[in-house]
């Protein structure tokens, strides 16, 4: 009996090691790779940096009432993420699946460092304008702004 007792307590406690060792290897099937968590790094940035652009081209077009504290604000965001973009394309995740950007980013690394760079510039000017409060100098800083983001995405962007 005690016998019979100690094999089904093995039992149990093997069972229980399989089944955590299940649970492990499921949960580390669906753990994204270091390149994909890369990508969704920096998608994230871009997906933060139009939420606070399309505002401003809202207010810049017309489409919205403009608002210096409000473009103020905006601005601020876009010309503090925008220097994080420069760490956002390290070479292992060219060629991830889920992302909408091409190669060139990696071949062309000078174009596209020139033009990641243009972009960090007109948003550091973007915000200074809407610090200044002048309307018409910050709509024309929107559209310069806009202007390098689709410069950019032209170059390197696969089309939606």
């Amino acid at each position: 009996m005690l016998r019979s007792v100690k094999t089904i307590g093995l039992g149990i406690a093997l069972c229980g090691a399989v089944g955590a060792f299940a649970v492990q290897s499921s949960l580390a099937a669906d753990k994204p790779s270091k390149a994909e968590m890369e990508v969704d790094y920096r998608q994230s940035l871009y997906m933060v940096i139009g939420t606070n652009f399309a505002p401003l081209g809202d207010m810049a077009g017309g489409k919205a009432p403009f608002d210096v504290a409000a473009a103020r604000l905006r601005a601020g965001r876009v010309a503090f993420l925008a220097p994080m973009l420069k760490e956002a394309f390290p070479a292992d995740s060219n060629g991830v699946a889920h992302t909408a950007a091409k190669p060139e980013i990696w071949t062309d690394t000078t174009g596209f460092n020139q033009a990641l760079q243009n972009l960090i510039d007109k948003s550091a000017a973007l915000a200074a304008a809407a610090n200044g409060g002048d309307a018409e100098k910050i709509k024309a800083a929107i559209g310069e702004t806009g202007k390098a983001c689709k410069a950019c995405h032209d170059k390197y962007k696969v089309k939606d």
